[in-house]
C-alpha cells in the first residue's frame, strides 16, 4: 500500500496548491492551507464537505479528485487481492517477512546439490537459513521451500539482493554456486557489507581455493572434489568407512570396527592408550543404537565401535581389536 499512499499525498498537495491559486486569482474566499487539504481529502474518499466552487480550474479539481480516489482505491484493492490470491506474490511477501525477522542467520548462495546438502545440515544444527538461487528450474528450490526456508530468486552478486537477505546481520555466508568467479565476487561483497561475517566459499580448483582464501582473508574455501576424493578412495578399498577428512597431509577416517570374540573386556581409556585411535561412539552387541562413550566405559566382545584414526592405521586398528 506504500506507493498508493504516496501517490495520494502527492496528489493532495498538488491539488491544494492549484485550487488555492485558482481561487486567489478570482478573488474567492481562501480557507487556510490545512482546511483546503482536508476538504480535498474528504472529496478524495467520496465524502465532500465543501460546496462546489465557481472558478473553472477549481471545478476541474473537484471533478478530478473523486476519479483519482477511485483509481487509487482500485489500485490498492488490486494489490491486496494479488497478495491474497496470487501464489507468487504471497510467497514473495512471506519470504520478505521471514527474512526481515532473522538475526544471526546463515545465507546460502546457490541451491544446487552442494547448497541443498549444506542447508539440510544447517537445519539439523538448528540454524536459521536464508537461500539465494538464480535458476528456479534445475535446482532444489521447491524442496527447500517445503523445509520452511525462505528462498530469494535472483543473482547473489547484486548488492541489493545481499542486503535484502540480511548479510549485514548474518553470522555466515556460504558461497556454493557452480561458478568460481561468482562465488569469489559474492564473498568479497559479503565481507565489504559485513566485515565480521564468516564466509565459506566453494571453488572447483583446490589450489586456487587455498590461495584465494589466504590472500583475501576469507574464513574458509573448499573444493567439493577435494573433499570427496579421500572418502571415495578409502571406501573403494575398505568397508565400514563412514567419513574421511584431510588434516594437514594426513587423511583421517571415521570407521566402524567390530570387537573380536576373543578380545577381553577393556576400558575405553585403556583401549585408546594401546591402539592408535579414538573411540567416537559404540553400539552394544549386534543391534541397537549408537551411543556416546566415556573413558570409563567398558568395551566388550561383539561391540561395534566407531573410531577416528589415520587412514594408514585403520588395518592395524582392526587387527588389534580382533575384527
Amino acid at each position: 500500500m506504500g506507493p498508493p499512499l504516496l501517490y495520494a499525498i502527492g496528489y493532495l498537495l498538488t491539488a491544494t496548491l492549484v485550487l488555492r491559486w485558482d481561487l486567489h486569482r478570482h478573488g474567492e474566499r481562501l480557507p487556510d492551507f490545512i482546511e483546503t487539504v482536508w476538504s480535498l481529502w474528504t472529496l478524495l474518499v467520496f465524502e465532500p464537505t465543501e460546496p462546489f466552487p465557481h472558478t473553472p480550474i477549481a471545478r476541474a479539481v473537484f471533478w478530478l479528485t473523486p476519479l483519482a480516489g477511485l483509481f487509487l482505491l482500485a489500485q490498492g484493492v488490486f494489490k491486496i487481492g494479488a497478495s491474497l490470491f496470487d501464489l507468487a506474490t504471497r510467497r514473495e511477501v512471506w519470504t520478505s517477512i521471514m527474512t526481515d525477522q532473522m538475526r544471526g542467520h546463515v545465507v546460502v548462495c546457490g541451491v544446487g546439490h552442494v547448497g541443498y546438502r549444506v542447508i539440510e545440515e544447517l537445519l539439523r544444527l538448528g540454524e536459521d537459513v536464508v537461500a539465494i538461487e538464480q535458476q528456479v528450474t534445475d535446482s532444489f528450490v521447491e524442496q527447500i521451500r517445503n523445509m520452511g526456508v525462505p528462498v530469494h530468486v535472483g543473482d547473489a552478486r547484486n548488492d541489493e539482493l545481499l542486503e535484502k537477505v540480511g548479510v549485514g546481520r548474518a553470522k555466515a555466508v556460504v558461497c556454493a554456486t557452480s561458478n568460481d568467479l561468482a562465488n569469489l565476487e559474492i564473498a568479497l561483497d559479503a565481507k565489504r557489507m559485513n566485515p565480521e561475517v564468516r564466509v565459506v566459499m566453494r571453488m572447483f580448483d583446490q589450489r586456487l581455493a587455498a590461495k584465494v582464501g589466504g590472500a583475501l582473508e576469507l574464513d574458509q574455501s573448499f573444493s567439493t572434489s577435494a573433499l570427496a576424493a579421500p572418502i571415495i578412495a578409502i571406501q573403494a578399498t575398505c568397508q565400514g568407512v563412514r567419513s574421511a577428512y584431510r588434516l594437514d597431509d594426513v587423511v583421517r577416517v571415521t570407521a566402524e570396527v567390530r570387537v573380536g570374540a576373543s578380545k577381553p573386556d577393556m576400558k575405553i581409556s585403556d583401549l585408546e592408550e594401546r591402539i592408535p585411535c579414538r573411540v567416537v561412539s559404540r553400539r552394544k552387541g549386534a543391534e541397537g543404537p549408537f551411543s556416546s562413550v566415556r573413558p570409563s566405559d567398558v568395551v566388550r566382545a561383539g561391540d561395534l565401535l566407531v573410531v577416528d584414526t589415520a587412514a594408514v592405521d585403520l588395518p592395524a586398528v582392526r587387527f588389534q581389536l580382533g575384527s
